[in-house]
């Protein structure tokens, strides 16, 4: 952490920075970032998601990206989003071009989304928890007993609680189909088959509204690859970035 801002940071060269969804964290993004940083600066911070903000739009967040990037004397990077990331990538790239070199979006929102935007006060106990945590991943060794207690307990703030809807209310609201033909940089969609909470189907919208865009599926992958792959989520990043104008093998719709 420095100043303002808490983030991870490793390697030299192009800038790809990281966005983490809305239960995540920078840490969500560590064995990609060891993988990257070989050949690239990596950077990833972490949204004030902790209800410190006021919430009415994404602006706030895709706001918290430029002064990030500022901060950072970034003037132009690799943008890569998971989930709430990837809408707050593509709500940037929107607003500020010049500074998007390339688009990699996986999971993303902006579409349609699984989440707690009905408005209802989800139960805060373990086994609200665990049922939300199988959606997210295919493979639920990823679901700890830490990981379980940690959300747990984050879900006994009620004020907490009432901003983490806010904040899907707001991506729920902002639906970008329209938007998304005025998006002109190489975009990389990565996407796990076994997504529940941005279903494939979402995947292919995304990749018929975007113009320079590649479709890449991940088997036995839910809604977090860099989380279950990072592996092949970090070759597939690094080649999208060598090539991206070749095009990537995509799986049909199931």
């Amino acid at each position: 952490m420095q100043g303002a801002f808490e983030y991870l940071e490793a390697g030299q060269g192009p800038t790809i920075t990281l966005l983490h969804g809305l239960f995540g964290g920078p840490s969500n993004w560590s064995s990609v970032i060891a993988l990257l940083a070989r050949d690239f600066h990596v950077l990833a911070p972490k949204f004030p998601l902790d209800g410190s903000i006021s919430i009415t739009s994404l602006q706030p967040l895709t706001d918290f990206v430029k002064r990030f990037l500022d901060f950072k004397e970034v003037e132009q990077t690799t943008l890569c989003g998971n989930s709430l990331g990837g809408q707050v990538a593509l709500d940037f790239c929107l607003k500020y071009p010049h500074r998007v070199e390339k688009l990699i979006l996986a999971g993303s929102a902006g579409l349609y989304e699984r989440h707690l935007a009905d408005g209802s006060l989800p139960r805060p106990d373990k086994d609200f928890v665990r049922e939300q945590a199988q959606k997210v991943f295919y493979d639920k060794d990823y679901i700890s007993e830490d990981l379980i207690e940690q959300i747990s307990q984050q879900l006994q703030d009620r004020h907490y609680v009432r901003f983490l809807i806010r904040v899907a209310k707001v991506t729920r609201d902002y639906r970008m189909d329209d938007e998304l033909a005025k998006v002109r940089v190489p975009t990389l969609l990565i996407w796990g088959a076994q997504d529940e909470v941005t279903p494939p189907s979402v995947a292919h919208q995304f990749h018929e509204h975007l113009p320079n865009a590649q479709l890449v599926f991940f088997d036995r992958c839910g809604h977090a690859p860099p989380i279950e792959h990072p592996e092949k989520f970090s070759q597939t990043v690094r080649e999208f970035l060598a090539h991206p104008s070749l095009p990537a093998p995509s799986l049909p719709l199931a």
